[in-house]
């Protein structure tokens, strides 16, 4: 399977395609009254919350907490979730498992790593396929192993400082 790094921008636009953590839940029941949406934020995980929860709510749910907001509010959220439907389940999957480790984070490395992503994404086409190449071979390595890789002489003259930081972030969030 072929992993697509700009698939999933972190904090801009689709990442909140990145928080699907509640489609594997095998609830038997859906919880009695799920939380509205709440007003709009500016952080990105708050962004990525709203939208987890309303893609585990019934279509009933949904359409019931989507009228509490404003009509803007409710057509950019019907608009992100469209999107997010739309992917296949597999990458859903997998923005899914990158969303849960981003959030496993420290709250200041989780804005390093979003930063980190928001770089990558500005690249060059050429040059960030290079980089998404490096880091799916990497994501095949344990942690050890990728950190030792990285501290080589071979890794370290093959990409600048910026772009070791880059992907150094980027690796955090990337499942094996």
């Amino acid at each position: 399977m072929i992993r697509r790094f700009a698939a999933v921008p972190i904090g801009v636009g689709l990442l909140v395609t990145s928080s699907f953590a509640g489609f594997a839940a095998d609830d038997k029941k859906p919880p009695a009254k799920p939380p509205a949406p709440k007003a709009a934020k500016s952080a990105p995980e708050a962004r990525e919350q709203r939208i987890d929860r309303l893609l585990n709510m019934s279509p009933e749910q949904r359409e019931k907490a989507l009228q509490n907001l404003s009509p803007q509010q409710r057509q950019n959220l019907q608009r992100q979730l469209n999107n997010v439907q739309k992917i296949p389940p597999a990458q859903r999957d997998l923005a899914s498992r990158r969303a849960q480790m981003l959030q496993s984070l420290p709250p200041q490395r989780q804005n390093q790593v979003r930063r980190s992503v928001k770089q990558f994404e500005a690249m060059p086409e050429e040059r960030r396929q290079q980089l998404a190449q490096e880091l799916r071979r990497m994501s095949a390595m344990p942690d050890e192993d990728r950190r030792a890789y990285m501290n080589t002489e071979e890794f370290r003259n093959k990409y600048s400082p910026t772009e070791q930081q880059i992907m150094g972030n980027i690796s955090e969030i990337t499942p094996p």
